[in-house]
């Protein structure tokens, strides 16, 4: 697999992460916008005070942004339709954890990088509803840089009083989707745990 179109999937966590932070007080009777916002200016004003200490050491940023990842994701359903109902049947839990965890480490090595280089972004609530038990957000995200803002839609889905991402669209490209179509051919040609394996070799543990 190329890892060059891992790293492209795994960005369009990046405005994802810089809007939500921490998203483990999201209630239902707060409006989510307000959330996002909130989170964010948490975030941004982190990567502004530290911004050059995690230039000088990136693995600083690590702990900090694996804060922010692991209450807001679903990780089981995001390794189950990426790897396939019928891999992740055929897969041990000792397995899927590791997927699991490799993936969230593999997250947060390339959305530690991007966040400091792209730490002055702004973003503009376009809408927010709910439907059925989900929240859809529609935001703008600009990164600056010369760069085109893009619009990306958060679907979140409260579990046990716990909201987390169930999918995110960047300007039409599906999140998992993208993962699935990076990670998925590998792991039908050399199997789950030689993926695993490569994916904890590249792991933010590795670098220290």
């Amino acid at each position: 697999m190329n890892i060059f179109s891992l790293n492209k999937a795994i960005l369009i966590f990046l405005p994802f992460l810089i809007l939500l932070g921490n998203i483990s007080s999201f209630a239902e009777d707060l409006p989510p916008e307000k959330v996002i916002l909130s989170a964010a200016n948490d975030l941004f004003l982190d990567v502004e005070k530290n911004k050059s200490l995690y230039e000088e050491d990136i693995t600083a940023f690590y702990e900090r942004v694996d804060n922010i990842l692991t209450p807001i994701v679903d990780f089981e359903v995001l390794i189950k339709s990426i790897i396939g109902k019928k891999n992740y049947q055929n897969t041990s839990e000792d397995l899927k954890n590791r997927f699991k965890i490799a993936l969230k480490n593999q997250l947060i090595r390339i959305y530690a990088k991007t966040i400091v280089e792209y730490s002055n972004s702004k973003i503009t609530i376009i809408s927010s509803t709910k439907n059925k038990g989900f929240y859809i957000v529609k935001t703008e995200l600009s990164i600056g840089q010369g760069k085109p803002p893009f619009q990306v839609i958060y679907v979140m889905k409260n579990s046990s009083n716990s909201w987390k991402i169930v999918e995110v669209v960047a300007n039409g490209l599906r999140l998992v989707k993208s993962l699935r179509k990076s990670l998925l051919p590998e792991i039908e040609e050399k199997g789950i745990e030689a993926v695993i394996n490569r994916l904890e070799t590249d792991s933010p543990e590795s670098e220290s």
